[in-house]
This record gives C-alpha cells, structure tokens and sequence, in this order.
C-alpha cells in the first residue's frame, strides 16, 4: 500500500485555518485543535506551533530558527515515540507555524513543510529539536537534472572544431557526476577503491553515493555514503536497489529480476574494516523505508 501523504495535498508556505484542514482531511475530528494531530488514513503527523502564548495556554518554549524548530512536546509525552520515531514509522512531521495567534487572518498556520527528527532532551514536556526535510528523492533528482540541462544549454551549441573545450566539459561532467571529491576520495579510502557491491577496482568507474539524498555538506559524511559502480549508482538513486539495513543484504526491484542484475539479489554489502566508516545503520533505513514505500505503490 502507497503511503498517504497529506504534504501532497498542500502548499509550501500557504496560510491554513484548521477549518480548512479539516475540509482537506475530511475530518471532524477534535483532536485537531491540540499541538500534535495524526488525521485518520494518513501517515502523517500536524505539529500546530505558536511561537508566543496567550496567557492563558501552557507556556511551552518553542521557536522557529530558520529551518531549524526548538520545540517542546506534550506534558504527558504520548506523542514522543511518534516524534522520534517517524521515520521507521514512514510518517512525516508536517509543521503549522505562527509567531503569534492571530498572526494570520482566521488564527491560520503558515505551513512551514515536512521537518525530521535530530534529537531530544529530558521529559513531560520533552524538548525537541527537529530540522526542516530536503526535497524527497524523485523531486531532487528532478531538479538536479533540469539544472545539469539548463547548464549543458548555457554552455553553447555543440561545436566540433572546439575538441578541447569538449574534452574540459566532459571531464567536468565526470567530476560532477563521481561526487564531491572529498566525500569520494573518503569513500575509496573507506572500501579500498572497491565497488561496496560487486568488488570493481577499476576507481574511474567508481562513485560516491549519498545512502540518503544530498542534503548540503553534513551529509557528506562517509557513513551517509557507498562506493558504487557508476551503473549501480544510478539504480541505487531511482530505487531499483536498497540495502537492508539490519542484514546489510542487496534487495533489486522486481524490474531488476530478469536482467544482468538478477544476480545481485541477496548479495551482502561489503563493509569497510573501521567500524567507524561503516553505513549509518540509520541512513540505510530511511532510504530501505523508501525504496518500500515506492515497491508498494507499485503493487
């Protein structure tokens, strides 16, 4: 079963009344006017946060920093499981922001978009730190192509005559393509410039790739990568192949199973010999929870 996401029905930066998510959600449901909401049938969690409190609300101590929310839970902490947990649940933390009640028109929301969980600290209520999410996977990936598009179009028509200018863009494409050459020379280092999969020595066809996507320069961080060949990079990415993460044993998609990669299915994951430059147990779950949710909807 594909998950049901309510972030596919809104707006980034909207303004919503929770009248108006209950018209979207098609719900009476009361709860909805408390700080933590999970509507029925979706697999998705409302946080409804306002910066400064009347006087006569509980005076939690919450506080949107750029894209990043201190905020504290329930007294009674029956959400923070959920909160800490989402992301092996599959349920996105959605959040309704407002500096102040009647800060919009209605005492509306600004929909601020999906957060993750980072970390906690003590207990009822339990403070938070949560982190706005990157773009998914699919709308990543489709906008890194329409920029290496828009990129290869700036550059000018193809000119024969122009064979070094054409040998420059090509090795420049390659250098974009293998990865961050940091982050890539940690990972050859990582896996003795061996393919993590198949064991391939050759290092030009070689390519460091992100477990969960590019999310800016902390994820370049060689436990959030795998030293793949450039052909199993690309199925890796469009979630043809996943890693799971407690077996460490390849699972192709079922589009896979007549091909040249029918013989990767169940192939273990070679690790690197320091346990510290070894996969984020973490990281491959996330991109596991994925590459399942896709498999479902396909189903």
């Amino acid at each position: 079963m594909a998950l049901n996401r309510l972030s596919d029905l809104l707006a980034a930066k909207s303004v919503y009344t929770r009248e108006q998510l209950k018209g979207v959600l098609d719900t009476q449901d009361a709860t909805i006017n408390t700080g933590v909401f999970r509507p029925a049938g979706f697999d998705s969690v409302l946080l409804f946060v306002t910066e400064t409190k009347t006087p006569d609300r509980v005076q939690y101590v919450d506080k949107l920093e750029g894209d990043v929310l201190h905020w504290q839970g329930q007294n009674a902490g029956r959400s923070d499981s959920l909160i800490v947990e989402h992301r092996l649940r599959g349920i996105e933390l959605l959040l309704f922001y407002r500096t102040r009640k009647y800060e919009y028109p209605g005492a509306g929301f600004k929909y601020e978009g999906s957060f993750e969980y980072v970390s906690h600290q003590g207990s009822m209520p339990t403070s938070f730190t949560l982190r706005r999410e990157a773009e998914r996977p699919a709308q990543a990936e489709i906008k890194a192509e329409t920029e290496a598009g828009a990129q290869v179009e700036a550059s000018g028509a193809f000119n024969p005559s122009s064979i070094e200018d054409a040998r420059k863009k090509t090795l420049s494409a390659i250098v974009m393509r293998q990865g961050q050459p940091a982050f890539r020379k940690a990972l050859l280092n990582a896996y003795e410039q061996r393919c993590a999969l198949t064991g391939c020595d050759v290092p030009q066809v070689l390519e460091a790739a992100h477990i969960c996507g590019y999310m800016g320069p902390e994820t370049n961080d060689v436990r959030n990568g795998l030293l793949l060949r450039a052909d199993l990079h690309t199925l890796y990415d469009r979630a043809l192949i996943a890693i799971d993460p407690l077996t460490h044993e390849v699972s192709i998609a079922p589009a896979l199973r007549e091909s040249e990669y029918a013989s990767l299915e169940g192939r273990l994951l070679r690790l690197p010999k320091h346990p510290q430059q070894r996969p984020s147990r973490e990281a491959l779950q996330i991109h596991w929870m994925h590459v399942r949710s896709i498999r479902e909807g396909q189903s």
